[in-house]
């Protein structure tokens, strides 16, 4: 098995016989999207959480008026795509949810 780049890696957004300056260049993007931002927001103001008390906070309007509204899948994915960029991060605790289940809990990385 061979390790390749994922979709958020520099070296993903360029070409194998690129020059380095396009590497670097893949390098200096740090962009989040609007969606990826509010996620990692909400996570820095309230702390460490699981997926669904995230769901649960961020789309409550009075806590959060101004946020982009996103379903429950879509925070799952924004959160999943700041773990690869490496703004998130499981804490290595795991809650057990109403359902019985167990559940991650993620933090935003300081």
């Amino acid at each position: 098995m061979t390790d390749r780049p994922l979709p958020f890696d520099p070296e993903y957004r360029t070409r194998t016989g690129d020059p380095e300056t396009s590497l670097e260049a893949a390098r200096s993007v740090t962009d989040l999207t609007g969606k990826q931002s509010a996620v990692l927001q909400v996570l820095k103001v309230l702390g460490p959480m699981t997926d669904t008390t995230l769901n649960d906070h961020y789309n409550n309007p009075e806590a959060f008026p101004l946020l982009p509204r996103q379903s429950d899948s879509g925070l799952r994915a924004r959160r999943s795509e700041l773990v690869t960029r490496g703004l998130v991060r499981d804490t290595g605790r795991k809650v057990k949810l109403p359902s019985g289940r167990r559940a991650i809990v993620w933090e935003a990385k300081p």
